[in-house]
């Protein structure tokens, strides 16, 4: 069995969090890959199991994340589907979470993220600023995140 770990990533936080989530999994003998977004629905034939996270910008999840899940409903539904959404925020908006329970899942999480300054567009700057957040923050819970990648196991990925 292979695990796929998906990630639709803007600046990278989302990214290193995928990369977590499937080096845990790896470490526990798991067959897990992780793949960009954009490369993953040519890959999803290949796949037992897919672990998706995507990004919230702007009280809204990232476009090219919610993107794929619509695009492979078909592919996804006969496939265990867990979703993990990672923001700034200190925790998931009701309409966000209600959203991605929308889609066919076995696991939905949230996950602080990271902003780096160096990484961000002026504009991104600017709303940051205006809503009086720091531009440089790593607010991941790396053990928590960890956790989350070991309970999978629970649901026999192997």
């Amino acid at each position: 069995m292979t695990t796929m770990v998906v990630v639709a990533s803007k600046h990278g936080s989302t990214a290193e969090i995928g990369e977590h989530i499937a080096s845990t999994l790896q470490n526990r003998g798991v067959s897990a890959h992780v793949k960009d977004v954009s490369d993953a629905s040519a890959w999803l034939y290949e796949t037992d199991n897919v672990v998706l996270g995507i990004p919230v910008y702007q009280q809204k999840l990232w476009g090219p994340g919610r993107l794929f899940l619509e695009a492979n409903q078909t592919e996804l539904a006969g496939k265990p589907l867990f979703l993990f959404a990672v923001g700034g925020g200190p925790s998931l908006a009701p309409e966000l979470a209600e959203q991605l329970r929308s889609y066919p899942h076995r696991e939905v999480t949230y996950f602080r993220g990271a902003i780096d300054a160096e990484k961000l567009s002026f504009l991104e700057k600017m709303m940051l600023k205006v809503a009086k957040a720091p531009e440089n923050a790593d607010l991941r819970d790396w053990p928590g995140i960890e956790d989350w990648s070991r309970s999978l196991l629970a649901y026999g990925l192997s």
